[in-house]
């Protein structure tokens, strides 16, 4: 008598689970400025009286950062243009936004490794921004910004490396940031959860558009001089004036 065997394999019949499907993620609403209602903020940073100069650099540890200056390089400390107008100075709303979320600008901000020196010094971005940072170079670099609020990286950049691209999801003023390879080279990174900031030039002038109407704090930071505040009105259609004298 033969015996027949039928082998019956049941798969995942008691075992199996439903496939969880990802949360969906929720839209961010970003708050649209009516130019109805709001104002422009017009200002001007200026330094009053004789700058300490800086001190000088050495550039000894590294040959190749020597050739780069026939002549001797000094710390940019406090640099002042024509009429004393301040430069490398942070400026930003510091308070009078909370609540209101923006859009991220889409523009890179770039910050370059030439001469052996970060250019420029002071640089200002929003979280979500895209930094980029450039070794233009015959050395290696290494960026490290030194973040509290977000996290602290560091990354080496040869020659001729493809930019590096970083952002930021936390506003902090202000990031120092430093070359591991180069003690020397310094330089600060300002964000904001907003657009209303900027960095001076050589005049100290900045310009804000479109900054909704209320009071608010501007301030103005910079990296030996100390920060500034003042208290604003902003109203429709209006320009309200702000001036920081740093002595």
């Amino acid at each position: 008598m033969k015996r027949v065997w039928l082998i019956v394999a049941f798969v995942g019949a008691s075992c199996s689970t439903a496939k969880q499907e990802p949360p969906a993620k929720l839209a961010v609403e970003f708050f649209k400025v009516d130019p109805a209602k709001a104002g422009t903020v017009a200002g001007a940073v200026h330094f009053k009286g004789k700058p300490l100069k800086g001190k000088l650099i050495s550039m000894d540890a590294e040959e190749a950062c020597q050739k780069l200056h026939p002549k001797p390089v000094h710390e940019e400390l406090v640099v002042i243009g024509k009429d004393g107008g301040l430069a490398n100075v942070f400026v930003y709303v510091k308070t009078g936004l909370e609540g209101k979320v923006f859009e991220p600008r889409k523009e890179v901000v770039l910050m370059e490794q030439k001469g052996c020196q970060f250019v420029p010094r002071v640089i200002g971005l929003q979280t979500g921004q895209t930094l980029g940072v450039r070794n233009s170079d015959p050395v290696s670099h290494n960026i490290h910004p030194m973040s509290k609020n977000n996290r602290e990286w560091n990354q080496q950049q040869s020659p001729d490396a493809p930019d590096l691209e970083r952002r930021f999801g936390f506003a902090e003023v202000m990031i120092p940031v430093k070359c591991n390879v180069h003690a020397w080279m310094k330089s600060y990174a300002g964000v904001m959860a907003h657009p209303y900031f900027g960095v001076t030039g050589a005049t100290g002038e900045f310009q804000w558009k479109d900054l909704p109407v209320g009071e608010y704090t501007v301030a103005a930071w910079h990296e030996s001089l100390g920060e500034l505040v003042q208290q604003i009105t902003v109203s429709a259609g209006g320009t309200a004036s702000v001036k920081f004298d740093y002595k």
